[in-house]
């Protein structure tokens, strides 16, 4: 799983998008396949990224729900 930060005026119709990442987990981390994200500002005005993915009904997977706070 990689979370790269993209400058919002970078996406456009047909743009190739890249930019610094700000998490980078894999198995070793027992991370494997995230399925969704969800980004907001707490009332500290601090960005939270919320992460989740499911077992897709599989004993080797599990269901996580992660959650970090940027750190500027």
């Amino acid at each position: 799983m990689r979370i790269r930060r993209v400058p919002l005026a970078a996406i456009q119709e047909g743009a190739i998008v890249d930019g610094p990442p700000l998490v980078e987990a894999d198995l070793a981390y027992q991370v494997d396949n995230m399925e969704g994200i969800g980004v907001h500002r707490n009332a500290q005005g601090e960005t939270v990224l919320t992460l989740v993915s499911d077992d897709n009904f599989s004993p080797i997977q599990r269901s996580l729900l992660l959650q970090f706070t940027l750190v500027e």
